[in-house]
């Protein structure tokens, strides 16, 4: 057996965990492909982690910021985050993504539906992006505010080779049009967004490392 120790242990929890709460179609299929290659490397392989994360907000608006450790190639990881039309494959929460338009060489206009669950309460969140592809593996990405279920944001990605890993800094400013619990809501938020980013990490290194 391959997977070793508490980190591996928690990989092959949290991706039977994800087959529970995920098992429908082609999604199903994908995962259970994604688990069987999980369980057939090395747990070195899957070394994903979340070196840093904070949240914070004024009023109605809210910052993040989290740095993770990938364990994939930097221009594995630039190719991964920039296929608008199949984010799905690496982010769980997003139910479809599309790119809609090229309105310039380095910008591209991406609709994306996320599944957003603020304590029992469940809902699809659709956002609008015209997302901006700069020098040095930097990402910038802006709000299109009549385009979805925000009032505004912006998000950063910046993108560091760190050995054969790739290092990831990923900050987002926005303002929801959906209701946030008051009190617990930046709690709630950073929890989930740093979820999704670790979740992130780990299918793209398993896509890195699965048979081809």
């Amino acid at each position: 057996m391959f997977l070793r120790g508490f980190r591996g242990q928690k990989i092959f929890l949290f991706t039977v965990a994800r087959l529970l709460t995920r098992i429908s179609d082609t999604f199903f299929i994908r995962t259970c492909m994604r688990l069987i290659a999980v369980l057939l490397l090395p747990s070195a392989a899957l070394a994903g982690e979340i070196l840093a994360s904070s949240v914070n907000h004024e009023g109605t608006v809210y910052s993040l910021s989290v740095t993770a450790r990938i364990d994939a190639p930097l221009d594995t990881v630039y190719r991964s985050i920039t296929d608008f039309d199949n984010l799905a494959a690496i982010n769980p929460a997003i139910e479809e993504s599309q790119l809609l338009a090229t309105p310039a060489l380095d910008m591209r206009r991406v609709r994306s539906v996320i599944r957003v669950c603020i304590l029992m309460f469940c809902k699809r969140v659709e956002q609008v992006q015209d997302v901006t592809l700069m020098e040095g593996y930097a990402i910038k990405a802006v709000i299109v505010p009549q385009g979805g279920d925000f009032r505004s944001g912006v998000a950063h990605w910046q993108l560091t080779a760190s050995g054969a890993a790739t290092e990831m800094l990923f900050t987002n400013t926005f303002e929801p049009d959906f209701w946030v619990p008051p009190v617990i809501g930046p709690w709630l938020i950073k929890r989930k967004l740093t979820r999704e980013v670790a979740e992130t990490a780990m299918y793209i290194e398993v896509r890195e490392h699965e048979p081809h």
